[in-house]
């Protein structure tokens, strides 16, 4: 799907996809790409951009301090969410995450208004 925008957008030349957390078997965590890219493209410093809701969780990811001394987070305010400690931008973004996606799927409720 990603491929897909970023073709659709125009910006194939510019902005490589990679299908690193597809091709890996098992358990896929942020850190584990972050070092995959980081292998790759040794001279690059990297930018996690989050939504607000996974941002206030980030603490408790799978060696989130490793994680954080390896990249800059960058989270996409939403028009309810309190201010982080991270650096944000407000791109007008909907006031709907993924988390919230994921929840109501869990609960069999109706998504299609998400």
């Amino acid at each position: 799907m990603a491929d897909l925008a970023i073709t659709s957008m125009g910006l194939a030349g510019k902005v490589e996809v990679l299908p690193i957390e597809v091709n890996r078997s098992g358990n896929s965590y942020a850190i584990d790409t972050v070092l995959e890219l980081k292998a790759k493209y040794p001279n690059t410093n990297f930018t996690l951009v989050l939504g607000s809701d996974a941002a206030k969780n980030i603490g408790n990811w799978h060696r989130s301090n490793e994680l954080l001394n390896l990249v800059k987070v960058m989270v996409i305010s939403r028009p309810t969410s309190a201010p982080s400690d991270y650096d944000e931008i407000n791109i007008k973004a909907l006031d709907i995450s993924s988390t919230k996606v994921r929840q109501s799927i869990s609960n069999r409720e109706n998504v299609s208004n998400l």
